[in-house]
């Protein structure tokens, strides 16, 4: 019976991740809007059987997701019909709010958090990565130039950097550090695929590394009943924390220098928001890990932490020098 569970599961598990390739693949090749929408409706529908578990809290969290995404893909379906008899104004708008919305960019950020809050940390790193590439990519090969663009990534930065402040759960830490680098990721845009590429690599392998190596009750740190509740934290999650946070000399920091030289040539202005939400979200990394190191908590994976941490510094100065191939 156990096993017959296991072989069911593992299908599924094979059925969800061949459909989110499949969906990713088909968006990426397709001349055509309709082509684009199509394969983020099945990329959606593989999603959603990854999200859902037994827990009714996940089941919860799922639907808020699927509402959120079918909603942004109602907008640009419905941009798409009225873009037939009039081209220019509605097309455009409807299309990059669509898109803004599937990827959490602010003024349409309100279900990240919501539906981070309660499911696994597998599932967060996927959501907050490989379910915003094919957007994140129509948005850079599409609106490049557009007004709203520049809007959505100044605002996504402000908002995400602001919210967090204070942020003690491990799922709105993470939530609204993803808004803030949203932003950030829609600014690459203006740099083209390379630029994007370059800044999405070095963020997915910071919160990736941030994701596996936490544990613990879901709190970074918090005071309850005259005790503190924390994680376990370690020398590699302060590495990927300052990478999150964009300190030198790690990933992040050469991710955002080469957005930050694309948006000074291209919109100087949009520099402004970017460098403020940065120091801000600074606020709260360094917070966060100078309260947990001070406190002296131990990690109960520190030799797989040590060798990410000695990864992670490997890997920054290759890193730093493939800055040439874009200036």
């Amino acid at each position: 019976m156990v096993g017959g569970l296991g072989l069911v599961s593992f299908r599924n598990l094979s059925f969800s991740c061949g459909l989110v390739v499949g969906s990713i693949i088909f968006s990426l090749v397709s001349p055509s809007w309709i082509g684009i929408w199509v394969g983020m409706e099945m990329n959606l529908f593989g999603a959603i059987t990854l999200l859902v578990n037994n827990k009714k809290r996940a089941v919860d969290s799922s639907f808020k997701y699927f509402f959120a995404q079918s909603f942004g893909s109602s907008v640009m379906i419905m941009s798409l019909v009225v873009g037939m008899w009039s081209v220019g104004g509605p097309l455009t708008s409807g299309l990059i709010a669509g898109l803004m919305m599937k990827v959490g960019a602010a003024p349409f950020h309100f279900w990240v958090v919501e539906v981070l809050d309660h499911i696994r940390l597998d599932c967060m790193w996927f959501l907050l990565t490989v379910q915003k590439f094919v957007p994140l990519c129509a948005i850079c090969q599409g609106f490049y130039e557009s007004w709203i663009l520049y809007i959505c990534s100044g605002a996504s930065v402000l908002v995400g950097s602001a919210s967090g402040v204070g942020a003690t759960r491990l799922s709105r830490f993470v939530g609204y550090s993803s808004v803030a680098h949203t932003g950030w990721s829609l600014a690459a845009c203006l740099g083209g695929l390379g630029v994007l590429w370059y800044y999405l690599l070095a963020y997915w392998a910071s919160l990736g590394g941030f994701l596996y190596l936490m544990s613990g009750d879901g709190y970074l740190c918090s005071v309850s009943g005259g005790s503190v509740r924390r994680s376990s934290f370690s020398g590699g999650i302060c590495v990927f924390l300052l990478s999150l946070g964009g300190f030198p000399p790690f990933l992040g920091f050469f991710g955002k220098l080469a957005v930050l030289l694309v948006v000074v040539s291209s919109c100087p202005v949009l520099s402004l928001p970017l460098i403020i939400g940065s120091v801000v979200s600074w606020s709260y990394y360094l917070f966060v890990m100078s309260f947990c190191i001070i406190q002296g908590s131990k990690c109960s994976k520190r030799s797989r932490s040590d060798r990410i941490f000695v990864l992670v510094l490997l890997l920054s100065l290759p890193y730093f020098l493939c800055l040439h191939v874009f200036f």
